[in-house]
């Protein structure tokens, strides 16, 4: 109907809906440049200024393939903010939002987003998972939160069907053979579920590391450029201490993906346990010049500057670690507990026993 849509424009048909319709055909086809035209065309007519909200979120979808994530969010965001008598629209423009503060990494922003969300929908308990798991992933819970929480919904709720939050949560959560049913179950619906597979795999590791290798290898065969299945291979085999394996692995991500932080850093984590120091070290420093504020890289690089016997700088990264996550609202706790261990060896180095070993 494109054409059609366009020649009655062209012949000056005084319909202004003609402009919104071509914009959704010109966004399906992802031609970004006559979607947004015909968009502002249609907001320019009265009738599109009479229904701003359908135009915000077609300029939303237009803002978010156009990579402007942000001018995508103040459209949903506006839509959020004016009078809204229709409940579904505030729902649409909310999941929307959520959608693009995930994307954008913004944890805070997300969770109050979900929260939104779930006072308006108190009846939908797949909000409560969703928030669960990003909640567990940015440690703003524990794990024994974020088990109830997918307890609970277990039990409430057939998994024949299962939702995208079920998933999300179960792979988020350590592997637990309490829950390799679940993943069993998880895996028939989607078989190419990569977070859940790790899960099964990583139990099935501590009885039969070889089933687990055999699963792995069948995994990266059907598609050798599976970046998740590498990871998957490089971290189980450091769960079995397969140190080789391990470090093949993530030399085959940086084979496809040469700045791929994560494996840097896990091709790190492997030199360090391998004590090779310096490589270790230059990996890290290599994360840091993609990625300058990387809380891992710079705890590990912490890391190795104790075990070289460097403790004063060790304390020195790690404090600034501290006081940077604490002004974002977001302490970690493993930080604080390293920092107590490096002051109380500091401590004992130097003849003093630790005040809170006076009593024992």
């Amino acid at each position: 109907l494109l054409p059609a849509y366009q020649s009655l424009i062209a012949a000056g048909v005084n319909e202004p809906f003609l402009y919104f319709r071509v914009a959704q055909i010109a966004l399906q086809r992802n031609d970004l440049v006559t979607a947004r035209r015909a968009l502002e065309n249609y907001r320019a007519t009265p009738a599109g200024a009479q229904d701003p909200q359908a135009a915000l979120f077609l300029l939303a979808d237009v803002e978010r393939l156009s990579g402007n994530l942000e001018a995508s969010a103040r459209a949903y965001q506006t839509i959020i903010n004016s009078p809204i008598s229709d409940r579904n629209i505030l729902n649409a423009a909310l999941r929307g939002l959520l959608g693009i503060r995930l994307t954008q990494e913004r944890a805070d922003d997300a969770l109050a987003v979900y929260d939104r969300l779930i006072a308006l929908n108190p009846q939908d308990p797949n909000l409560e998972l969703g928030r669960a798991s990003l909640a567990f992933q940015t440690r703003r819970i524990s794990q024994s939160q974020a088990e109830a929480i997918l307890t609970r919904w277990l039990q409430q709720n057939p998994t024949t069907s299962p939702p995208p939050e079920v998933f999300s949560l179960a792979g988020a959560l350590p592997p637990d053979p309490k829950r390799e049913a679940l993943y069993n179950q998880l895996l028939r619906v989607d078989p190419n579920n990569i977070p859940v597979q790790l899960r099964l795999i990583q139990v099935i590791a501590k009885r039969n590391p070889q089933e687990a290798r055999e699963r792995l290898s069948q995994l990266i065969a059907r598609d050798p450029k599976n970046i998740s299945a590498y990871f998957i291979q490089g971290q189980i085999a450091q769960d079995i201490g397969d140190l080789q394996l391990a470090t093949n692995a993530y030399q085959n991500i940086l084979a496809l993906q040469p700045k791929n932080t994560d494996a840097l850093s896990a091709l790190g984590g492997v030199r360090f346990r391998q004590r090779r120091y310096d490589e270790a070290e230059e990996l890290y420093n290599q994360v840091l010049t993609i990625k300058p504020r990387d809380i891992t890289a710079r705890r590990s690089l912490a890391g190795l500057a104790a075990v070289q016997d460097r403790p004063v700088t060790a304390l020195e990264q790690l404090e600034e670690i501290q006081i940077e996550l604490a002004a974002k609202g977001t302490p970690d706790s493993e930080v604080s507990r390293q920092i107590e261990q490096l002051q109380e060896s500091f401590l004992r180095r130097r003849g003093f026993q630790p005040p809170w070993e006076r009593y024992f």
